[in-house]
């Protein structure tokens, strides 16, 4: 009896994390249109294992200049993005961390990457995804079988 009971909650609990998340990537989509009808969209995003992660979307003309900004913090899926204030009219290729101070740690982190990624895209690179935590952790796994 006992096993059917934990089973239907996780399965209640797998159903409900499920579409929370697709609540909130609706909401990322609907930000993320309405920015880039402003136009183009630096995005940067801090991940938090274990604490909030963030994701800043800055829209930008053609000069780098932020016409407007959103942001979303949170450590679960309840997390909802807000408008970010006080970068109207910067350069968003030249922000820096004081530009960002009085921003949780992890929102200041994602608003220097989202200008890291914008350098990097108008200069013609790519950006690069950082591994997840599982990768690097299967990677030093496979570091300490190989080793002698």
């Amino acid at each position: 009896m006992n096993f059917w009971f934990l089973l239907i909650c996780f399965g209640v609990a797998f159903l409900a994390q499920y579409a929370l998340g697709m609540i909130q990537m609706k909401s990322f989509t609907k930000h993320f249109g309405e920015l880039r009808r402003k136009g183009k969209v630096a995005i940067g995003k801090k991940k938090g294992a274990f604490k909030a992660g963030s994701i800043v979307m800055f829209a930008v003309d053609d000069n780098g200049i932020i016409l407007d900004s959103s942001y979303m913090s949170g450590v679960t899926v309840l997390a909802r993005f807000k408008k970010l204030k006080g970068f109207e009219g910067l350069n968003v290729s030249t922000l820096t961390k004081e530009d960002a101070k009085g921003f949780p740690k992890q929102v200041q982190g994602a608003i220097l990457e989202a200008s890291s990624n914008y350098n990097v895209i108008m200069s013609g690179g790519e950006v690069q995804e950082p591994e997840s935590p599982l990768s690097r952790l299967t990677g030093s796994i496979k570091n300490l079988a190989t080793q002698k």
